[in-house]
């Protein structure tokens, strides 16, 4: 969703944005998303031993964290309040790194959670170059400029919804 929200951003308020630097884009964030996600799943199967009596506690906060965070960010953030020059690979990877943390620790939960990694690593990073193609094309289109902030607000709710489920099926 935070790849979502940068690449919509970036659509509405960069003019003459070429399909190469979408191209790029669309590679990075899923790169990072997946790899980020992978490292996260690695924490989570190394620290289960530690702290597994706790471990759908620990999801629950991460998940009411992070889902907290985007519906924040949906209704502060407007769409094209920043504009990145995405042509610029560090800048990208930056970006990159910076909208890859939620998937460090959602990796993290899945690896609490015993989920399988490789599965969940390949659709992560397809769905994010998926939207991040998608969010570029409306936003470049400038058609759709409220999708992004409903975007961040869907997600989030979807998310914390997600981490009760989680807490609840482990309490009872």
């Amino acid at each position: 969703m935070n790849s979502f929200a940068v690449s919509l951003a970036v659509g509405l308020s960069y003019k003459g944005l070429r399909w190469v630097a979408v191209i790029r884009a669309m590679i990075f964030f899923g790169v990072f998303q997946a790899a980020f996600a992978g490292l996260g799943w690695l924490l989570g199967q190394s620290l289960k031993e530690l702290i597994g009596h706790i471990d759908h506690w620990i999801t629950f906060f991460l998940l009411i964290a992070i889902g907290g965070k985007m519906i924040r960010d949906s209704i502060r953030l407007k769409p094209g309040d920043r504009l990145f020059n995405i042509e610029n690979n560090l800048i990208l990877a930056g970006l990159s790194v910076a909208t890859s943390i939620d998937a460090l620790i959602v990796g993290m939960s899945l690896g609490f959670l015993q989920m399988p990694v490789i599965a969940s690593v390949v659709v992560i990073g397809a769905i994010t170059m998926l939207f991040t193609v998608s969010s570029f094309v409306l936003g470049i289109k400038n058609e759709f400029s409220l999708l992004g902030k409903r975007a961040g607000l869907l997600g989030g709710i979807i998310l914390i919804a997600i981490g009760i489920k989680i807490l609840v099926q482990h309490l009872l």
